[in-house]
């Protein structure tokens, strides 16, 4: 892709941006089979999603809903995660509650600021379908240090968690977005890859990430072991 000055990206079009973006998209997806995952509930090999830290942002009045964006700027991202009971051959999970949250493109979570802050942006709970399908309607995620991009995501079955964790986005998908888009261009592109993250480790979670004419759509198979619930621990600093 040819380098081009800060004035002239900012002439490129929405359009053209998300032509080249396809192209990244594509190269992003060809991550190791332990990094990212194949969408298809009938996987050969049916991986546990690695627990990963909830995070001080976490917030227990999220609402049922789908679209979480409340008029954030940003990428526009369709998010779907599919949850699936990895110790019986990926059986879809009809039922669970799955929760997500994320900061903006300015790297800022809604409630951060405390109880009396009612905002819930890029927050929200969906039911999985039949298929172990939960789906949102959210932006692509901005960054703070010494974070990488990440979205924060809860799996309940019963009112118990069975899973906490994190997802991450390809290290090139991500210079490309926040790099490109105006709503992320006054923050920068991230300081640290997912390499460089301490929670993300050496083979993060990646989201399968395909480009449409506007939107970007996202695809993650989350697998739990359906008889682990786990107990809630302490938040961290991150």
């Amino acid at each position: 892709m040819t380098v081009s000055s800060p004035d002239d990206r900012e002439k490129t079009t929405r359009r053209e941006f998300l032509g080249e973006l396809g192209t990244l998209t594509a190269l992003a997806t060809l991550a190791p089979a332990s990094a990212a995952q194949t969408l298809s509930p009938n996987a050969a090999a049916c991986l546990l999603t690695p627990a990963a830290t909830e995070g001080p942002f976490y917030l227990n009045d999220a609402q049922l809903r789908s679209d979480i964006r409340d008029g954030r700027p940003g990428q526009p991202l369709r998010l779907r995660l599919m949850v699936v009971d990895a110790d019986h051959d990926c059986t879809p999970v009809q039922g669970a509650l799955v929760s997500i949250w994320h900061c903006d493109a300015e790297g800022s979570y809604s409630g951060e600021d405390g109880p009396r802050d009612a905002t819930r942006f890029l927050r929200g709970v969906q039911p999985t379908s039949a298929d172990g399908a939960a789906a949102f309607v959210t932006i692509y995620p901005g960054w703070y240090r010494p974070r990488a991009v990440h979205i924060h995501f809860k799996v309940l079955l019963a009112n118990a968690e069975v899973l906490t964790s994190q997802l991450y986005f390809s290290d090139t998908l991500n210079r490309e977005v926040l790099g490109s888009h105006p709503a992320y261009r006054a923050r920068g592109v991230p300081t640290r890859g997912n390499a460089q993250d301490g929670i993300a480790g050496s083979q993060p979670p990646l989201v399968h990430v395909r480009s449409g004419p506007e939107w970007l759509d996202g695809d993650f198979i989350v697998g739990i072991a359906r008889g682990g619930a786990q107990r809630r621990g302490v938040r961290s600093s991150l």
